[in-house]
């Protein structure tokens, strides 16, 4: 009879191994430019007249002109983004980023998270741009301006989010039963949190850095609750998802820092 209940009471959870990565920039648009010829004067008077799109060629130059500004030490702003909107950074990834700058030591600075509630306030007295619809380009918009509004030089952007998928078990004819369907696993549910990171100039938009993190886990469920476990695993797979994003960015920073010094 023990037997029997601790297989019925059976519910796993197992978190395996993903993927990191990250990359820097501190280059130069100045010296990036210096390696073209220069745009010749025929193009240059067709590319201004009026009612013709710019060139490939003038959208470039104009995209690449941008020089690097930052330096440390820095208050960093970190803005979250779930489902398309700036959200709070709940209590694991608040710790996780207090750890981080710790480690990072007095040079780094600071980070300060980016209200959302500043940040509408300020994009609400805002005109909006009405050529630009976008709600990717708006939300980035609206986080530049509330980093401004608090005075922040530079942000870390990052989004969550993740994939869930349920697969039916050899063990799930124990649905048509009413006891079963309760209690015999009869489901496996995967699901794989996604989370990106970008570290950005906020009156230029240099972007300084990318780190991004990926995390599978895998439970066991019966049929009557498997829905309510799937959306639990995949809320909590994100936020271990996010805490395994930290220490990425936490050595973009420390590669910016060197490069820095060395320059």
């Amino acid at each position: 009879m023990k037997k029997t209940i601790s297989y019925l009471g059976l519910l796993f959870t197992l978190f395996s191994i993903g993927c990191q990565s990250h990359t820097v920039q501190t280059t130069s648009g100045r010296e990036y430019l210096s390696s073209y010829a220069p745009t010749n004067q025929i193009e240059a008077k067709i590319d201004h007249k009026e009612g013709l799109f710019p060139s490939t060629d003038r959208e470039v130059r104009e995209v690449a002109n941008i020089e690097p500004s930052l330096h440390f030490p820095a208050r960093i702003g970190l803005a979250k983004l779930y489902n398309g909107k700036i959200t709070n950074l709940t209590a694991e990834e608040v710790q996780g980023w207090n750890q981080a700058k710790e480690e990072l030591g007095s040079e780094f600075g600071e980070f300060v998270p980016v209200s959302s509630m500043i940040a509408e306030l300020v994009y609400a007295d805002r005109p909006k741009v009405k050529d630009n619809l976008n709600r990717t380009s708006e939300i980035f918009r609206k986080i530049r301006l509330g980093s401004a509004r608090q005075h922040l030089h530079y942000v870390i952007i990052y989004e969550v989010f993740s994939k869930t998928k349920t697969t039916k078990l050899a063990s799930s004819v124990a649905n048509w039963t009413i006891v079963g369907g309760y209690f015999i696993p009869s489901r496996e549910i995967e699901t794989t949190g996604y989370a990106n990171a970008l570290l950005l100039d906020v009156r230029t938009a240099y972007p300084y850095g990318t780190a991004s993190s990926s995390l599978n886990a895998n439970e066991i469920s019966a049929w009557f609750n498997g829905r309510d476990k799937a959306r639990n695993l995949a809320d909590k797979n994100q936020i271990s998802t996010v805490i395994k994003l930290i220490p990425e960015v936490q050595e973009m920073i420390k590669k910016l820092m060197q490069e820095l010094k060395e320059a």
